[in-house]
C-alpha cells in the first residue's frame, strides 16, 4: 500500500490544502470511487453514470470552498445525495448488466450458480434482499448458521465466490472470513435502512473503508437483482423508483461529460478529471495565500 493510500481522507485533504498535488489526486480518486459505490448501489450501474459525473464535477469545483477537514465528508455526501434525488431516488431492484458481469444478466448469473449454494444460503439471501420479508425472518433463518449478521455475510461471500469461480465474475473483495464490523452491510444493500440519517451515516462511514466501498460497488448489480426477486418470488424486471419519491431539489446545472460505454475505466478518467480541477484549485489557493 502506498503512503498516500494509507492516509485518511482528512489527511489527504489537509495535504492538498498545503500544496501537495499528489495528495489531491489521491483524494479525487477516493471520492470518485466512493461516489460510484453509492450511486451504483442506489441507481444501478448504467443509470448512475450521469449523476456520478455531475457529482464529481460539483465536488471538484466546490471543494476549495471547504476550509475544515472535519466538514468535508458531510459536504461531499450532500452533493451525491442531491444528485441521486434528482435522478429519481433509490431504485428498488432490477436487472442491470455491466462490465463486471461481462454485460450478462445478473439475474441469470445468480440462477446459474444457485446449485453451488446450500438451500439455506439461498433462502437466507432471498429473505435478506427482499423487503417484503421481515428482518425477524432473516434473523430466524440465521440462527442455526452463526446468527445474524454473520450468517448473511457468509452466504453473501459464498455467492461471490461461486460467481467468480463458475462464471468468471471479476470480484476483488473476497475475504476468507467476513468482517463483522460490516454488520450493517446487508441492511444497506437490502434497502432496509431508513432514507435519511441512518443511510447517510452508513454511506459517510463507507468513506473510511475503501475495501467496503469496493465490495459494495462490485456487488451492486447482484444486490439489485436479488432485491428484484432473483432468488424468490418477484419480478426480475426493474421495478423502478419509489412510489412516492420526495420532491426533487433544485440544483445548479453542471454540464456532464459524455456518458461512458459500460466499463469501469471511466471511473479512472472521472478521477483524473476531478484531480485536474483540484490541481487548478490548489494553484488558486497557493496564489491567494501569496497575494
Amino acid at each position: 500500500m502506498s503512503e498516500l493510500a494509507s492516509q485518511s481522507t482528512q489527511q489527504l485533504f489537509s495535504k492538498w490544502r498545503t500544496g501537495d498535488a499528489a495528495a489531491g489526486q489521491a483524494m479525487a480518486q477516493r471520492f470518485s470511487d466512493w461516489y460510484y459505490a453509492i450511486s451504483a448501489s442506489r441507481l444501478g450501474d448504467a443509470n448512475c453514470r450521469a449523476a456520478l459525473q455531475r457529482a464529481c464535477q460539483r465536488f471538484a469545483q466546490g471543494v476549495a470552498s471547504v476550509t475544515e477537514s472535519s466538514k468535508l465528508a458531510d459536504w461531499a455526501h450532500g452533493i451525491i445525495a442531491e444528485e441521486i434525488a434528482v435522478a429519481g431516488g433509490r431504485t428498488q431492484g432490477g436487472d442491470h448488466p455491466n462490465a463486471l458481469t461481462n454485460h450478462r444478466s445478473p439475474t441469470e448469473l445468480l440462477r446459474k450458480v444457485q446449485p453451488h449454494l446450500t438451500h439455506d444460503q439461498v433462502q437466507l439471501l432471498a429473505a435478506t434482499y427482499q423487503k417484503s420479508r421481515s428482518l425477524e425472518e432473516v434473523k430466524r433463518l440465521s440462527a442455526g448458521h452463526g446468527g445474524y449478521p454473520l450468517a448473511v455475510l457468509e452466504a453473501r461471500y459464498a455467492l461471490k465466490k461461486a460467481l467468480k469461480l463458475h462464471e468468471s465474475v471479476g470480484f476483488s473483495e473476497l475475504p476468507e472470513r467476513p468482517n463483522l464490523d460490516w454488520g450493517p452491510l446487508p441492511l444497506y444493500e437490502g434497502a432496509r435502512m431508513s432514507e435519511g440519517k441512518e443511510e447517510k451515516a452508513f454511506e459517510t462511514w463507507m468513506l473510511t473503508d475503501l475495501s467496503l466501498c469496493k465490495d459494495i460497488a462490485e456487488f451492486a448489480a447482484f444486490a439489485l437483482a436479488l432485491r428484484a426477486g432473483a432468488y424468490g418470488a418477484g419480478s426480475v424486471q426493474d421495478v423502478g423508483r419509489p412510489e412516492a419519491p420526495p420532491p426533487r431539489p433544485e440544483r445548479r446545472e453542471v454540464e456532464a461529460e459524455p456518458e461512458p460505454e459500460g466499463d469501469n475505466t471511466p471511473l479512472i478518467i472521472v478521477g483524473a478529471v476531478v484531480g485536474a480541477v483540484l490541481l487548478l484549485g490548489l494553484i488558486y489557493l497557493v496564489v491567494t495565500q501569496l497575494l
